[in-house]
């Protein structure tokens, strides 16, 4: 599956078996079933939507982050929400390194919804996945974002 994706300042961006490159990080993501739907969303590298587990995107960040905090890294993924339950912060290892995973059940825009992200902080770049879904399927769609999750690596980053 080749998707080609915006133009951006670093040049081209793709995405190709799975191996996500713009020019100054190439990683490689989980596999996903067909019935996710690549998406556009904000400013992610990547993302994919299924009607019934919810959204799942992936993004890096190789600038501004450098000497900040991974707890305010992820407290910036929050904001805009409300109603905040911490189900679970812990650290764990992914690609080798240590990362910081964050499930929380949030309001946004008065819509209840669950939030699970990973985040790690690699050659200095920050890497976010995250997973978003209403509540009532979050539960069922956790397996499916962790698998995702567990065969991320970051194959190269350049200056």
């Amino acid at each position: 599956m080749l998707v080609l994706l915006a133009v951006g300042c670093a040049g081209s961006q793709s995405f190709r078996d799975r191996v996500f490159d713009d020019g100054t990080v190439r990683y490689r993501v989980g596999s996903l079933a067909s019935q996710f739907e690549p998406i556009s969303v904000g400013d992610n590298d990547l993302a994919w939507h299924h009607p019934s587990y919810g959204t799942i995107s992936v993004n890096a960040t190789c600038k501004q982050y450098e000497d900040v905090p991974p707890r305010a890294l992820l407290n910036q993924l929050l904001i805009g929400t409300t109603a905040r339950e911490y189900r679970v912060e812990e650290t764990v290892t992914l690609d080798g390194r240590a990362a910081q995973h964050l499930l929380a059940d949030v309001e946004m825009d008065g819509v209840p919804i669950t939030i699970d992200v990973y985040l790690i902080v690699k050659d200095g770049c920050v890497y976010d996945l995250t997973h978003v879904a209403g509540r009532e399927r979050a539960e069922s769609a956790r397996p499916v974002f962790q698998k995702f999750v567990s065969q991320f690596a970051v194959i190269e980053t350049r200056s």
